[in-house]
């Protein structure tokens, strides 16, 4: 497909020149307008967009709805993104297998959509990916991404807890671990015995039992040579529930100081002898968790201290001399080591940035033998956020030193790139700086008279601060403040001008940016995080080119070809595209001799039918039509890195799961009464089964039907196979290690005897492997036959089980007639609506344990007021708000509050 391509108008803004860049030699002239101009082509044909996602809450039980709003932006400063109208939101396990994904449909840059955990939801870590197609040819780290956790209230029943202690032992560290265990009541969990595993990169290293004591504790100790310490090591604690299902439990082994990823890192990039130079400090554990040290350099007769802050960062001045080697000393709580600096330099570009006044960034420039790199003695200052330039000017050093002041309001605000290139183009010295939000738009909450008491209403009134409203999205989450154990991840503004744009994990990113923030904390990110969304070298070597599209709507791709063999290939045609969804449209395609075709742009909601007639000029219908699969679609993800965290039981959490399981037996013993109702009313008055008006069943039904449109997460499976596992007793599917048919047995049938199950597709006798080429989307049902009577019919075959599969009528590529196609394919997600009870007008004996009261992933406003109305929770005595948006100008808002009585 052609490469839409788009100008932001709002890209081209003025920038500053110094009034003597162009009085300067010919190739300071060159670098200048070769940089304006790669840097004009790069924001005008690879403009880079973002997403970021608010959810409702960071912690999950199993059947629970995660419930989302989507933020797309694009170019510098960021804008709701007039590109791409399709976000695909992935929900992934931690083993970076795709389970769920959402075809978003984005307006003005926003969109939402929520994911439903089924109750068979595994207990863990789970990530959550957002991208549009055109992100994901920048790079995997232009994929936003974000964890959630999902707990299993069950699991109550095992509580444990692990206190480490290490001890260093010559090239390995000893440990003990004192293990305790509650069980559900916080009573000891006594003579129970656990299986314990450690585990490095996903392997087992060593593995055992540990039985508890009467007051349900016991020690283990076991020694990790320091190789595998250098990446994360978990003890993995698992009470065994039967011979399929255990309770597992991951901690984290605390790392020793040899693990610690120590950098010094000088401020313009090196150590230049003779000038005061700032060196950053960034200290880290293998897992991204900031290490807490203190250190010191001696610099001839001064001995300079440092230490590193709650994000492991640091920074410390001094002037080093040529020729001198420097080595700081660490110590910490258990103990100290040595680390060498890096190597001072005698020639080279000592950059030192002042942004701590209000309106102005300062910029010091001194050089040593500069002009043996530059013969006239000057170089290039380019100051630009992700291509656009805010300040550009000459720098004369024949002097060896010089300075330049930029006015921070020609500067866009986020992080900006600070770079001096020497005449030819080689960038000398580099800094980044954050430049201060000041236009962001504020919200105000007036809760008036609040109401705690059960089922009450409580009418909360909203308001846009400020003058000169733009319109605007934004989304609310109003949950339990007391079920919430784990604090704020990241926000709108911290991940969109921060977290985004830079390399590594960002300790407590929020804390940095949204209501309040740190500009010193701000400033030590800038001296010690990496750029990841751009590079000088591939911009001056012209290699900025984005290989994917802008997605302006549903896109179906594939290939014509002729229905018959012959020497003679085609000439081309066109394709009548045939919509019949919620809308029915019309539209004619081409295509090439080469067969291929793309309809574009489609609208379509959910899986939709489309009809497709082609026509060659010299086959005429007699043709075949194939399509590709959907553009997105990721079973894995390459490069895809597991999350990291150590279990930890708290009394908030542990109220939560406590809610979550009433929450459950709730549902259970209301709703199924509720579905006994409507399964008597619909016998009773229609006596159809809308599944028999699609299905032709020629064996009848069998002991067990599964029904996909019943499945959470059909969109992850990778085959009918994957889809079945684990969700019919005694059945037993083992994929096959080398692809292709797994090996499927049934219980209780021909088992003993080793036969296996036949198969059915639609009533006809097919094998296994032809079954896992059928997409889970196309399948209506699925019926398991294992006890002898139903196994009749079968006969002898039928000794070993027998599955059944039926397609929906319409499903796969379907001939009409000659030239004619019907198939079903997948459009936009359709959200579902947030349920909230109505307790004013409804009678509802159900108890109500909800932890999230009040979702809306697009607020109404009405000029700059808008208001919000739910119904309390059984239990709930204080509130947590949180808003985020945007509004059209691209200014961003964050709000947060715990609301008391």
């Amino acid at each position: 497909m052609k490469k839409i391509q788009y100008v932001l108008p709002i890209f081209i803004l003025t920038f500053f020149i110094s009034s003597t860049a162009f009085n300067s030699r010919s190739d300071i002239n060159e670098l200048t307008n070769k940089i304006i101009s790669l840097l004009g082509n790069y924001v005008d044909d690879v403009p880079e967009e973002k997403v970021f996602l608010h959810l409702d809450k960071p912690l999950y039980a199993a059947g629970e709805d995660v419930w989302f709003s989507v933020y797309l932006t694009a170019g510098s400063p960021d804008i709701p993104s007039p590109l791409s109208k399709v976000v695909y939101v992935d929900l992934l396990d931690n083993d970076g297998v795709l389970l769920q994904q959402k075809t978003i449909q984005m307006e003005a840059g926003h969109g939402f959509g929520d994911f439903k955990l089924d109750n068979f939801t595994r207990e863990g870590i789970y990530q959550i990916k957002a991208y549009t197609h055109w992100m994901r040819g920048f790079g995997e780290d232009a994929v936003f991404s974000q964890t959630i956790e999902v707990m299993e209230p069950y699991n109550l029943k095992f509580q444990p807890s692990v206190v480490f202690e290490k001890t260093a032992n010559g090239d390995g560290v000893s440990y003990r671990a004192a293990i305790s265990a509650l069980n559900r009541s916080l009573q000891p969990l006594s003579g129970e015995t656990l299986t314990y595993a450690l585990l490095s990169k996903g392997k087992v290293i060593e593995e055992g039992n540990v039985v508890l004591d009467a007051d349900g504790k016991n020690e283990l100790t076991f020694q990790i040579p320091l190789s595998q310490l250098q990446g994360v090591v978990a003890l993995s604690l698992s009470l065994p529930e039967n011979a399929e299902y255990s309770i597992s439990r991951k901690f984290l082994l605390p790392f020793p100081l040899q693990s610690i990823d120590l950098q010094f890192l000088p401020e313009g990039g090196d150590l230049i002898a003779g000038f005061n130079n700032k060196v950053a400090v960034r200290a880290i554990y293998p897992d991204g968790s900031p290490a807490i040290l203190e250190g010191s350099l001696q610099a001839g007769q001064q001995e300079i201290l440092w230490r590193t802050n709650e994000r492991g960062l640091g920074s410390f001045e001094f002037n080093p001399v040529a020729g001198e080697k420097y080595t700081a000393k660490i110590s910490a709580q258990e103990g100290g080591f040595s680390k060498d600096l890096p190597r001072v330099l005698e020639k080279g570009v000592n950059l030192s940035v002042d942004n701590s006044k209000e309106g102005l960034v300062n910029i010091l420039i001194q050089a040593a033998g500069f002009n043996s790199i530059s013969p006239s003695g000057e170089g290039l200052l380019v100051v630009h956020a992700r291509g656009r330039i805010g300040h550009m000017q000459k720098i004369d050093l024949r002097n060896g030193v010089t300075g330049a002041r930029i006015n921070k309001s020609q500067l866009p605000p986020g992080i900006n790139q600070i770079t001096f290139f020497e005449p030819e183009g080689n960038p000398l010295a580099e800094r980044l700086v954050f430049v201060p939000l000041d236009q962001t738009v504020k919200i105000a909450l007036d809760e008036g008279k609040m109401e705690t008491s059960p089922r009450a209403k409580n009418t909360w009134k909203l308001s846009l601060e400020g003058d000169n409203l733009e319109g605007g999205s934004y989304s609310i989450a109003v949950t339990d403040a007391n079920e919430l154990p784990y604090g704020s991840v990241s926000n709108i503004i911290s991940y969109l001008k921060l977290e985004s744009e830079l390399k590594g994990n960002i300790h407590q990113a929020h804390d940095l940016l949204g209501q309040s923030h740190d500009d010193a904390g701000i400033d030590l990110i800038m001296l010690t995080h990496g750029w990841r969304r751009f590079n000088w070298d591939t911009l001056l070597a012209e290699q900025f080119d984005n290989p994917n599209f802008i997605e302006q709507g549903i896109n179906i791709t594939g290939m014509v070809k002729p229905k018959t063999d012959g020497k003679r290939g085609l000439t081309g045609g066109n394709i009548n595209v045939f919509s019949k969804g919620n809308q029915e449209d019309f539209m004619i395609v081409d295509f090439a001799e080469n067969g291929k075709f793309i309809i574009d742009d489609l609208a379509i909601q959910d899986t939709t039918q489309l009809i497709l007639t082609a026509n060659d000029k010299r086959y005429k219908e007699f043709v075949e039509v194939s399509l590709d699969a959907p553009l997105a679609k990721y079973v894995t993800w390459e490069g895809f890195k597991p999350a990291l965290r150590s279990f930890e039981l708290n009394p908030s959490l542990r109220d939560y799961l406590t809610n979550a399981e009433k929450r459950r037996q709730a549902s259970a013993a209301f709703d199924e009464m509720e579905a006994i109702d409507i399964d008597e009313f619909v016998v009773q008055s229609q006596k159809i089964d809308p599944e028999e008006e699609v299905i032709s069943r020629v064996y009848g039904k069998g002991d067990r039907t599964i029904k996909p449109e019943d499945i959470g997460g059909l969109d992850g499976f990778s085959d009918v196979w994957q889809m079945l596992q684990g969700r019919v007793a005694g059945v037993q599917i083992k994929p096959s290690t080398m692809g292709g048919a797994p090996s499927i047995t049934i219980r209780g049938t021909g088992s003993v005897s080793g036969v296996g199950p036949i198969f059915f597709l639609d009533n006809v006798p097919v094998e296994a492997s032809l079954i896992s080429t059928i997409s889970p989307r196309d399948i209506a049902a699925i019926d398991v036959f294992k006890e002898s009577a139903s196994l009749a019919i079968f006969g002898s075959g039928g000794a070993g089980g027998a599955i059944a599969i039926y397609t929906k009528k319409g499903g796969g590529m379907q001939s009409l007639g000659e030239g004619v196609f019907n198939f079903r394919y997948p459009g936009y997600s359709t959200s579902r609506e947030y349920y909230m009870p109505k307790y004013d007008t409804e009678t509802i004996a159900k108890p109500d344990f909800r932890s999230t009261l009040y979702w809306n992933p697009k607020i109404k406003w009405e000029g700059n007021k808008a208001s919000i109305s739910f119904y309390n929770n059984d239990v709930v005595k204080k509130y947590k708000v949180i808003i985020q948006g945007m509004d059209n100008l691209g200014r961003l808002t964050y709000f947060e509050k715990i609301v008391t009585p």
